[in-house]
This record gives C-alpha cells, structure tokens and sequence, in this order.
C-alpha cells in the first residue's frame, strides 16, 4: 500500500508504548470535511476530556483568560499563563476562564530551578554596572528612568501560584522549564489534577517519567520561547534537538502520552507528530496572531511580517535560552559582548524596558517570542479558526 493511501486510510501510530489507531479528532463521533469522512481519536483526548489533540502553550503576556476560554471552546486545550502573575490576578482570570467556558483548561508554571525557590547569586558590582549601563541605552531612547541598582532576587511567587493551581483543582497543571517533584505530582492527582511537562532531551523526559507526570511534551529546537530545560546550559547548542527526533524517541522509551511541540503551526504538523506516535501537539507561535491573544499589536503584525530565518536563541531577555524574533534588542545587547546576568535576574533588570515597549508597541525593544514556522502563519484570526484551521488541514492533508 501506497504511503498516502496508507495515512488517508488511518495509519497506526506507536502510541504510549502501544499501537493504537490515530487521527485528526478526539471525538468517537464522525468527522466530515469535504467528502472525507474519519473515525478520529487520540487516548489523550480521552485522558483530558478534549475534543481534538490540540494544546495552546501557556505564553507569558499572550496567554489570558480569552484565549484559553476560545481554544477549550473549539475542543482543544487551552492553558492560561501563570508565572510571574501575583496570586490575586491568578485567582482573578481563573475565574474568568471559568465564566467563558466549561471545558477543561491549564494553567502554566516554570519551574526552574533558579527561580523556584529563587536562588541567591553573587554577583558582582562591576558586571551590574556594566548591564545596566548598556541598558541604560535603551531606556534613554524609550525616555524612561535609568538604573544603577543591583536587580533583586524574584518574589517566591511562583510558590504562590502553585499553591493557587491546587486550591482551584485546576485541570491540568502545565510545567515548562522544571521537574516537578514526587510530593508535587501527588498533590496535583490528589486534587483531581493531570500533570503535563515539558522537556527538551530524552534524559529529561525519563526524570520526569519517573516522578510520575501524566504527559510529557517533546520540545523541538524549533519551538518559540524558553526552551524547557530546569537548568541552563552552558550554551544554546545543548538541548538543543529537533521535534522529529526528539518525539520519536520518547514515544518510544517511556509508556504515557507524548505531545510534540516546536514549529507546529498546521495540520500538516499535526499529522507529521502522530505519525511520529505523539498522542497531540502543542502549539504557541500560532496562536500569538489571534484576536483573542494579549500580545500587543506590534507583536501579532511581526508575527506576519517575519520569516522562519528571522528567529534567533539568547538568554537577553530572562537570562534564560529562548528563540525569538531578531529585533534592536537582541542584536544591540549581542553585539556589544555585555555580559547577562543569572536567570530571574536578567528578567528583573530587563522588564521595565520590554514592559514600556509592549506599552507603546515598539517591537523593537520587545521579547518577541516565536518558533520557525512562522512561515505559514499569514493572518489575524480568531483562536476558534485556528483549531478549526487545523483539523480540517489534518484531514485533507
């Protein structure tokens, strides 16, 4: 039989260890699109009460209350950003995630090791010197206050969060950049809660497996934003894998549902990972051009106008290795050779200047988190079309 004709007529997916028929929709129902008509189920979809094998990632600045309402709304996942946010906000668009829909959704922490607890770093006066002389440079061309100071150790807010997530028996608890504990994991179940992790090497996700999660995410080296390690390496080259290697071998050493992430943005992404035996994808790059996104206007319209080429990895923003969208920021700051400080404090030095860029949408001077598929993202529509976008393609594809 013909590879295609293979596929078109339900291929079999290495799925949780175990075959198990694939397709495009988590409903037992019949889906119809054209003249195609499919039995579709993943067993994730069944695991979190979903319609279609489809998870927004939790996107920091992006990922509000009316996002996550319209993607759980068209049948996917949506998870709600929680780091970072102070406990009584958190509560705040919980709660309005819950007046805007029904359905299961997420809410996102990181976990990484430096922040959770934040850590203390030594770091000396000569090097806080010269960061922040160099972003005094951009605070003068932004016309807001300079700064001298020493950044501060982070507030334990992501504690408070997770403290939160348990208390409101959230769904699922989505984890980026850590390993969350034994004692963690069991808190969550005895809540009613699914934990899903996101790794970026196979000797991750067996960490992870071992402490008992429900799903782990293979994050590609194509992904958008921080890549999920709990610990930063000592350069961008480490973890550092493509999402077709990396999904393929997880699928095929450890026995939960596997998600694939990094440069999905389509329904020919979402075949290609179930295909691989991942059970789903999870998309962030995506769904920052939505009507329903937080991110500012500025950043939707670079989305558009940027090619897969255009992205870059640096810890310039976080102190952490992320992929974004080249811009002033990012090649300024390189070329310079300034030294950047720890994780969390990089972020705390930086914020007020992304902040005031997000504010007067100067994207320039803004973190513009993005993958590589950006390619094929062409246009502001609403989160709904997306999902909708995407089984259709997954189907005809």
């Amino acid at each position: 039989m013909k590879r295609r004709n293979f596929i078109q007529n339900g291929a079999i997916g290495i799925m949780a260890g175990a075959a198990v028929p694939f397709s495009f929709s988590c409903t037992k129902e019949i889906s119809t699109v054209g003249d195609a008509t499919s039995i579709l189920s993943t067993p994730l979809c069944d695991l979190l009460d979903i319609k279609y094998p489809i998870i927004q990632a939790g996107m920091a600045d992006v990922a509000g209350p009316e996002l996550v309402a319209a993607i759980s709304n068209a049948g996917g996942l949506g998870i709600l950003t929680a780091t970072m946010v102070p406990p009584d906000i958190l509560k705040q668009r919980i709660q309005k995630v819950r007046e805007l829909t029904d359905k299961p959704f997420g809410v996102n922490l990181i976990l990484h090791q430096d922040l959770f607890p934040p850590k203390e770093f030594e770091i000396d006066d000569s090097t806080v010197e010269e960061v922040q002389g160099f972003l005094n440079g951009f605070r003068n061309e932004l016309g807001i206050p300079e700064s001298k100071s020493k950044p501060p150790k982070l507030p334990p807010l992501i504690q408070m969060a997770l403290d939160v997530i348990i208390q409101e028996k959230i769904p699922v608890f989505s984890v980026g950049l850590g390993n969350p504990s034994k004692d963690i994991v069991a808190k969550c179940h005895a809540n009613g809660i699914k934990v899903m992790v996101m790794v970026s090497t196979l000797e991750d996700a067996l960490s992870v497996y071992d402490n008992g999660v429900d799903i782990i995410v293979a994050q590609g080296s194509e992904a958008g934003g921080h890549r999920s390690t709990w610990e930063k390496k000592k350069s961008k080259e480490f973890a550092a894998i493509g999402a077709l290697p990396l999904t393929s071998a997880i699928v095929s050493a450890i026995k939960i549902p596997v998600i694939a992430a990094g440069g999905i943005v389509n329904g020919k992404g979402l075949r290609a990972a179930l295909a691989l035996g991942a059970q789903g994808v999870l998309m962030g790059t995506r769904f920052i051009p939505t009507f329903e996104s937080m991110a500012p206007q500025s950043y939707k319209q670079k989305i558009l106008d940027s090619s897969s080429d255009n992205t870059t990895v640096t810890d310039v923003f976080t102190g952490m290795y992320a992929r974004v969208l080249r811009n002033k920021f990012t090649e300024a700051y390189n070329d310079s050779n300034t030294p950047v400080l720890p994780p969390g404090r990089q972020y705390v030095a930086t914020v007020d200047i992304i902040k005031e860029a997000g504010k007067r949408e100067l994207p320039e001077f803004y973190s513009l988190y993005a993958g590589q598929g950006l390619d094929e993202i062409k246009e502001i529509i609403s989160a709904s079309e997306v999902v909708s976008n995407l089984v259709r393609e997954a189907i005809e594809s």
